[in-house]
Order: C-alpha cells, then structure tokens, then sequence
C-alpha cells in the first residue's frame, strides 16, 4: 500500500443499476479493511441516495460494514431534501452536506475519485 493513499467513492447509481452501487460499496469495505488505503470516503449522491434511504439487508450489512471500518459515510444534503429522505439517511449513520464541498475538500486533501 502507497504511505498515504487516499479515496473517495461517488456512488451515483441507483435502484437502475443497483448491482454497480453494491459493487462500489463492497469494493469500499473490502479496501478498507485490507488496509489497501490509508483513508476511504464515501459520497453518495442522486440516485444512490433514494437506494441507500430504501435499505434492504444487502445495503444495511454493508453501511454497518463501512461504519465499523471507519469509512465517513456522507450524501448530498439537497437531492435528500428534495427527495424527502434526509431523516433515513441520518438513521443509517450518513452525514448530509453539500455535495460539493465535500468533493471539493477531498480533492484538496488528496483524495482520489472513484465513481460507481
């Protein structure tokens, strides 16, 4: 592993392409917790977000997987108040902020982007 190698997941896809947001979630666990990367973030964004808030066992397991790695969780505060679904996602352990700024910060700090 590169001494600081830091990530962070976009995961867009939604109920549409529900096989690529599971894959990007698990790939996010999995690098995690073989210390592939000093530091993995997770930003949810449009479609994944109403996904994410829906849950389901398969989604719910790896959310607790992601928390119990350390993995910051966070969605776009916006889409999840215009889709009414920022209490849910604030039950599932997810920050809500903009976007944005959270991409941006990443960037900053030297994270790569990888999107799903």
């Amino acid at each position: 592993m590169a001494k600081e190698l830091k990530m962070i997941y976009i995961i867009s896809s939604g109920e549409e392409a529900r096989d690529k947001a599971m894959a990007g979630l698990m790939m996010a666990v999995n690098m995690k917790k073989k210390g592939r990367v000093s530091e993995l973030r997770l930003l949810f964004f449009g479609p994944s977000e109403k996904l994410v808030a829906k849950g389901g066992n398969d989604i719910d397991s790896l959310l607790k997987d992601a928390m119990d790695a350390g993995i910051y969780r966070s969605a776009c505060i916006a889409i999840a108040e215009k889709n009414n679904i920022s209490e849910n996602l604030k039950n599932k352990g997810i920050s809500l902020e903009p976007a944005g700024e959270v991409l941006a910060k990443a960037m900053n700090e030297g994270f790569i982007p990888i999107t799903f």
